[in-house]
């Protein structure tokens, strides 16, 4: 009998630590918000820019260029976004796409002990795209350079 119940708790324990994520297990991990307005080369706000980052869902520009984009990532100081034209010919025409690391700031703090280490933000982050029509530039003496 004391066999029987030795050897069901070493496959019910490890059986628990095997089905554990790796978060149970003790990643760290934060939580992000970005918030920031895409715009052309002349100011003006860019509607149905894709943002992403590959850690959360892809967020679209509205009218005014502005999106709010959340996410989940391992500690860090900034998070990298992709900024990338998917309508084309409906914002004006079709702009390069971009990746920018965004330098997030401790909001709320996490645990010292526990696995969340905190919420991060950045507000008013300002994107400028540029056309693809638009990546060079005119000089004098050579004529047009690529950006």
């Amino acid at each position: 009998m004391k066999k029987s119940l030795r050897l069901f708790l070493i496959i019910a324990s490890s059986a628990l630590f095997f089905s554990c994520s790796k978060e149970q297990a003790g990643d760290p991990y934060m939580l992000f918000e970005v918030h920031g307005k895409v715009m052309d080369a002349n100011g003006n706000p860019i509607e149905g820019i894709r943002v992403s980052s590959g850690l959360a869902e892809v967020q679209t520009t509205n009218k005014n260029g502005s999106f709010a984009f959340y996410g989940r990532s391992n500690p860090t100081t900034y998070v990298i976004l992709t900024f990338e034209d998917k309508d084309g010919e409906d914002n004006g025409g079709e702009f390069l796409k971009m990746s920018r690391d965004i330098l997030v700031y401790e909001k709320t703090p996490g645990s010292e002990s526990g696995n969340f280490k905190g919420t991060y933000f950045a507000g008013d982050v300002e994107v400028i795209l540029i056309k693809k029509d638009e990546d060079k530039i005119h000089t004098p003496d050579s004529g047009l350079i690529p950006l």
